[in-house]
């Protein structure tokens, strides 16, 4: 199925992976809605998609540990986006170190940007995509939010917010089985951060490599260009040499 046309909402979408997904999307004819804690970084994303494919798209700010800021942020798409087919959650507050080392205020930071206001946000969203005849609804997760996944870097109040992520994308598949909602979770492992506007984006990559943000975009919206009858509920993505089976 065709990108053309179809409005994607995308958390996290000032920089890093969100942004990256949001520039491609535009390429390929989708009309991006970006949503980001930084006035400077959303407006920095629409002016590079802009300056590619003459579309200067809507950025709204939305703090997703701040419900004032998410409600706002529903209520802008709302008026100005009705016709809204999906949803990708990407935003997340990254955190390493031992518990020991976690303060009670970083602890909560990481919870309410991965989980809480995921959720809050989906849920101001939901009659508007279910208002569609077709929509979607994609979580990045992270494979940290896998039960069988090692410990690489991240800290244990990323990791539990990341696997509450997932019992939340699982949850929605139930909760709207039978709809014309499509929910899919994508798992990546350790990425690179690379961007479509450098050249590093079609460097091609060895066997031995890692992944990068590409291998990411590629495949949610491989995902999104599925037929409407299927859905891709799970996609893992990780290296081919692991570093996250024991």
């Amino acid at each position: 199925m065709t990108l053309l046309g179809r409005k994607i909402a995308i958390t996290g979408a000032g920089r890093g992976l969100g942004k990256a997904l949001a520039i491609v999307a535009a390429d390929r004819g989708a009309i991006p809605i970006l949503l980001g804690r930084s006035p400077d970084h959303l407006t920095a994303a629409r002016e590079a998609i802009g300056e590619r494919v003459n579309l200067f798209p809507d950025a709204f700010r939305c703090d997703l540990a701040d419900f004032a800021s998410i409600a706002d942020a529903a209520q802008r798409i709302a008026r100005q986006h009705p016709d809204l087919d999906v949803l990708v959650h990407n935003a997340s507050q990254w955190s390493s170190g031992a518990l020991d080392d976690q303060s009670d205020d970083s602890i909560a930071a990481v919870i309410d940007s991965t989980v809480t206001g995921m959720i809050a946000l989906t849920r101001h969203l939901l009659p508007l995509l279910r208002a569609r005849p077709r929509a979607d609804i994609h979580i990045v997760v992270s494979m940290s939010g896998l039960q069988y996944a090692r410990f690489v870097g991240s800290s244990l109040p990323f990791r539990a917010a990341k696997a509450a992520q997932d019992g939340f994308s699982q949850g929605l598949v139930e909760e709207l089985k039978g709809s014309n909602i499509r929910i899919t979770s994508i798992y990546p492992g350790l990425i690179d951060d690379v961007s479509p506007l450098d050249s590093a984006w079609e460097t091609a990559r060895e066997i031995g490599d890692g992944l990068s943000n590409k291998d990411v975009v590629d495949a949610i919206l491989y995902a999104l260009a599925a037929p409407p009858n299927v859905a891709l509920r799970q996609i893992v993505i990780e290296r081919t040499k692991s570093e996250f089976l024991a």
